[in-house]
């Protein structure tokens, strides 16, 4: 089962939500959803997979963000969601969850953990991994956020091979954090430049990403950097017979010759991940 982890930033709950509302998010995606912003996005998608039993998890102690305060906690409280929980020092009541996890070998370093039939999300840490007796669900930090000429070098590497091997590797699950990084940034710097990050599977199944940058030269605005960028994954081998609807999304305003928002781009590519994956789980149930 795959655990696609989020923190509540608005353009992934919506991702999250119009995938589901259109039926394209598997039973066997379980998005696992760390509320850093205060928003009415989150209370919608909260709404649309309580209606249609997504599975999912809300995390109730958060680690960073607008929860933090005493109201901010009570407000968690209060919304109808099956909820994860964050191991800090103590092991009191954390057998009510349904789902743990552990950030780091050092949160477990003083704790004599239990054998738990509670599967607990682990970082790739041999410490850590020693720790945990029960199920396990691997966390992979498998996006790296590099300066865009970075992105020009290697524009095409392996985003995971996880979905093929995390049974044999003794995990229940696997995790990552879609098209973003394990650290959180409280705010983003505007950017001059628009890349799009888009995954694929080859031919020997592995999930590859493919990072497409605006030219290095100066163009006039977004509408025009946006454009050059759609120009070469409308070309794309892997995407001239595919079409999720984070695709469709772009393709619909390149046809139009608009640029839709950095916020829109993000979004697409976010929907385009999950719908690769759950079509992916989908067969394999089916």
């Amino acid at each position: 089962m795959y655990y696609p982890y989020f923190r509540g930033k608005q353009f992934d709950l919506l991702a999250l939500r119009q995938l589901s509302e259109v039926g394209k998010l598997s039973s066997a995606v379980c998005p696992v959803i760390e509320p850093v912003k205060d928003n009415p996005a989150l209370v919608k998608l909260l709404e649309q997979f309580n209606k249609t039993n997504q599975p999912y998890f809300l995390i109730d102690n958060p680690q960073a963000g607008d929860f933090l305060t005493l109201a901010g906690q009570e407000k968690i409280q209060r919304l109808k969601s099956s909820k994860a929980h964050f191991i800090t020092n103590s092991l009191n009541d954390i057998c009510q969850y349904p789902l743990l996890i552990a950030p780091s070998a050092a949160v477990l370093k003083d704790i004599d953990l239990p054998k738990f039939e509670i599967p607990i999300l682990v970082p790739l840490e041999f410490r850590l991994l020693q720790h945990i007796k029960g199920p396990k669900i691997v966390s992979e930090d498998n996006f790296l956020r590099l300066k865009t000429n970075a992105y020009r070098e290697i524009p095409d590497e392996v985003f995971t091979t996880s979905h093929l091997t995390y049974l044999k590797r003794g995990f229940v699950g696997f995790s990552d954090f879609s098209i973003d990084s394990r650290l959180y940034y409280e705010q983003s710097y505007p950017a001059k430049e628009i890349v799009l990050h888009l995954v694929y599977f080859s031919e020997n199944g592995q999930l590859r990403i493919h990072h497409f940058v605006s030219p290095p030269e100066e163009l006039p605005d977004f509408a025009s950097r946006f454009l050059a960028v759609m120009t070469e994954v409308s070309q794309f081998h892997a995407f001239k017979s595919e079409d999720t609807l984070g695709l469709k999304i772009l393709k619909e305003a390149y046809a139009k010759g608009k640029f839709p928002g950095m916020g829109v781009l993000r979004k697409a590519c976010v929907m385009h991940h999950l719908e690769l994956m759950s079509r992916f789980f989908d067969r394999k149930l089916n």
